[in-house]
């Protein structure tokens, strides 16, 4: 049986902090409770939360950035906490944003400074350097200045940067955050490949859509725990189902949510007010549920708007993170 890339087990992570007019009164945040988590090797792992959710402190204390308050996680058989000099030459990692780059030398000044802290020889560093510039579409700019270069070339070596050593396993924290579509779609892009490579990505996002796009298995992370981890298939079921009913309309009374909540297959209902109007969703279990019943359900509203989509990962983080107990 293969070791996992990433075993987690009741991880925890509580920041302390003073304030006060003598700085004598502690709070304690948990910013992670108990996480467990595992990840198999080559697998590309998708880790969702809202902002404050703790998804960046789990990937800093997997990447030995950081370390837990109580808990073990391991990453490719290692130790974070005993064995981290040993892990980081295998991993690599990449953060969203502009940090963490030197603006005044070139990109390609860059990437030998970072070389030199991988340990990668000398005859190997300058052709891996041209290879890993290409690969990320910077060949042609890679002699210019970092401060030069647009934001999604800055990601682009971000990416560089973090595969310079062919890590084994690559952490991805928000990488398309603040990207424009073309920079974004041409990051996932890239990431698909690494996949293809055998690579084992651990992405932490919290764009659905690119989760759903690129992610083999999903975990939802909130208030600093794992709420449900599956497939976006087994996500859906776990929630209710594939089918999403939407109906859009004004005025609707309580007798009527309650007949459309009681409809054969209906698992959830939620409301939402969009000025004067109103809109109620469904997730339904029962494929043979039809619009036409739950219009009939909602009789007297001329101005009624009912509609069928499939139930997106959108929909899914939210009724997980919503059920989630304070």
């Amino acid at each position: 049986m293969a070791v996992p890339a990433i075993s987690v087990e009741q991880l925890t992570r509580v920041y302390s902090s003073r304030k006060g007019f003598l700085f004598n009164e502690v709070t304690r945040t948990e910013a992670l409770r108990g996480v467990d988590l595992e990840v198999a090797p080559g697998e590309l792992f998708g880790l969702l939360g809202p902002n404050g959710a703790g998804k960046t402190t789990l990937a800093k204390i997997l990447s030995t950035l950081l370390l837990p308050t109580s808990g073990r996680a391991h990453v490719l058989g290692l130790d974070v906490v005993r064995e981290a000099n040993r892990i980081r030459p295998r991993i690599g990692l990449v953060l969203g944003g502009e940090r963490g780059l030197y603006y005044r030398v070139s990109g390609r000044e860059n990437l030998r400074y970072f070389a030199d802290l991988y340990g990668i020889a000398r005859s190997e560093r300058e052709p891996r350097i041209t290879e890993m510039l290409e690969r990320v579409g910077l060949g042609d700019s890679g002699d210019r200045r970092v401060e030069e270069y647009s934001r999604g070339m800055k990601q682009k070596l971000h990416l560089a940067r973090g595969l310079l050593h062919a890590p084994e396993l690559l952490f991805l924290d928000e990488p398309t955050i603040g990207l424009d579509p073309k920079s974004a779609r041409e990051t996932r892009k890239f990431v698909r490949a690494l996949l293809a490579e055998g690579v084992t990505i651990f992405l932490t996002t919290h764009y659905m859509f690119e989760a759903e796009e690129l992610c083999q298995r999903i975990a939802v992370l909130s208030k600093g725990k794992i709420v449900a981890t599956d497939t976006v298939p087994g996500l859906r079921r776990l929630v209710g189902g594939d089918r999403t009913f939407e109906i859009d309309g004004y005025g609707f009374e309580d007798s009527e949510l309650a007949r459309v909540r009681a409809l054969p297959g209906v698992s959830r209902l939620v409301t939402e007010e969009f000025g004067p109007r109103l809109r109620i969703t469904l997730r339904v279990q029962d494929p043979q549920l039809e619009l036409d019943r739950v219009a009939q359900c909602l009789l007297g509203h001329p101005e009624l708007e009912v509609r069928e989509r499939r139930t997106a990962l959108e929909d899914i983080y939210l009724d997980l993170v919503e059920e989630e107990p304070a």
